[in-house]
């Protein structure tokens, strides 16, 4: 049990670094109607005031060694200005079947807009309207199933940026939900790159799932052998990653391309601005909800 606003930065964290098996996360507000949720009561009376996350690994991993690692990140997210009083952990064994049961159950559609629509594979994908794209989407051990305000915010921006078939590139897929979307939304080719196993074996599924056949999953750390430029590079990770990712992205970037990146917490903002500005790059946009920023980004004019 801990602060909402712990979700964006944990959950990267379990996934990434200790290698979680899957998140569940259960929020306060998700029950605000339990019916239009399709959620029973007496499960809303179990969830706490503010969030529930739960995370997934395998049997055999030294538990004792995670909350530790946990304990130690949540006292650097301390110091960031989150909130990490109050927080309990607790630590049962479950079968697969009932984790799946539990995925199922707490993960549901997202319609997002008039035009985009993100649908777990086991709901019906229909579209509120003839325009809205659907998105079926079975992120499994992977980081993003569109609920996530850091994914959101990146969508809302791609919306606006992705207006002809350009060439992107995704770092960091994850599930692959960005760059599916990107595809759905004309672009013309996209790369998408995954350090983990777990992220390139999602993604490889939910474009399978998609009928997506212009993505190349790319297993690499960052932009680690990827080669050529692209009109437009995606990034949503946290600023700790958007540091080592930034004096490379000229590299890779296409003449008079943009760059959208998410994942940004306001206490780190101004150094993501400043290296930014250091290696050659402009904002042009900033979008925020709650304490998280999404940015767009291009080259300075010479």
């Amino acid at each position: 049990m801990c602060s909402s606003e712990l979700e964006e930065p944990l959950t990267y964290f379990l996934q990434s670094d200790l290698a979680a098996k899957g998140i569940e996360v259960r929020r306060r507000s998700d029950f605000d109607d339990v019916l239009t949720a399709n959620i029973l009561a007496q499960d809303a009376n179990e969830i706490p005031d503010d969030m529930e996350l739960t995370a997934y690994f395998a049997i055999g991993i030294e538990i004792s060694d995670i909350i530790s690692q946990i304990k130690a990140k949540l006292l650097e997210l301390k110091n960031y200005g989150f909130k990490t009083d109050n927080v309990e952990f607790k630590v049962i064994q479950v079968c697969d079947k009932m984790w799946q049961n539990q995925w199922e159950k707490f993960y549901h559609r997202v319609d997002f807009s008039r035009s985009l629509a993100i649908v777990p594979e086991w709901e019906c994908p229909k579209p509120l309207n003839p325009h809205q794209i659907v998105i079926k989407m079975n992120p499994k051990q992977a980081f993003g199933t569109g609920t996530h305000i850091t994914t959101q915010l990146m969508l809302m921006v791609m919306e606006r940026v992705l207006l002809s078939e350009m060439s992107v590139l995704d770092v960091g897929t994850g599930s692959g939900i960005l760059s599916i979307v990107a595809s759905k939304f004309g672009a013309s080719n996209v790369c998408a790159t995954d350090i983990s196993d777990d992220a390139i074996a999602s993604a490889k599924k939910n474009l399978a799932l998609n009928d997506i056949d212009n993505v190349e999953l790319k297993q690499a750390n960052l932009l680690t052998g990827v080669k050529g430029k692209y009109d437009l590079i995606l990034a949503n990770m946290l600023a700790e990653i958007l540091y080592q990712l930034i004096p490379h992205l000229s590299d890779h970037l296409a003449r008079n391309g943009s760059v959208i990146m998410s994942g940004i917490d306001c206490e780190q903002l101004s150094r993501i601005e400043k290296l930014l500005s250091e290696n050659g790059f402009t904002v042009n946009l900033k979008i925020q909800e709650k304490r998280w920023f999404c940015i767009l980004v291009s080259q300075k004019s010479n």
